[in-house]
């Protein structure tokens, strides 16, 4: 089990989550940052202690279409004591980050005309059957094809 300090793991999953919204890869925001196309992959990874060197949140927060205080969490945000907390990052294999990420793309316009499965799944960038089974069940029992 990987830990890392919960300002790492909030950031992580902000930048993920903004990421899918936005329909930004994983490679195309490595390149961005201007590093190896595995970058970004590497920082979600539930495996590997990465993350996003705090040098670099101009970068992560401009590439994002955001400024630096969209990227942190707010003022009166409890950080807690310092302890490192174990590494759960945002997955569209979870219903509920899959709501999340959805209705993240609502509030962005994606869903403005109206878009099918496989157009949401290809924004998504969706390979995995897992992934696949999670977005056509969320997508069935819940009305998100267009406000």
């Amino acid at each position: 089990m990987v830990k890392i300090t919960p300002l790492s793991l909030y950031i992580i999953n902000r930048a993920k989550l903004r990421r899918l919204i936005i329909d930004l890869s994983s490679k195309a925001l490595s390149r961005i940052l201007e590093h190896v196309e595995s970058c970004v992959t590497t920082i979600e990874s539930l495996n590997r202690a990465a993350q996003y060197p705090p040098h670099e949140y101009p970068g992560l927060a401009a590439a994002l279409d955001w400024t630096i205080k969209d990227l942190l969490p707010p003022d009166d945000w409890d950080v807690g004591d310092g302890t490192k907390v174990e590494k759960k990052v945002l997955s569209l294999s979870n219903p509920d980050d899959m709501r999340l990420v959805l209705n993240g793309m609502i509030d962005h316009g994606f869903f403005n005309e109206p878009k099918s499965l496989a157009d949401t799944a290809k924004h998504l960038y969706i390979d995995g059957k897992e992934e696949e089974k999670v977005l056509e069940d969320v997508w069935g029992n819940w009305s998100i094809r267009a406000k």
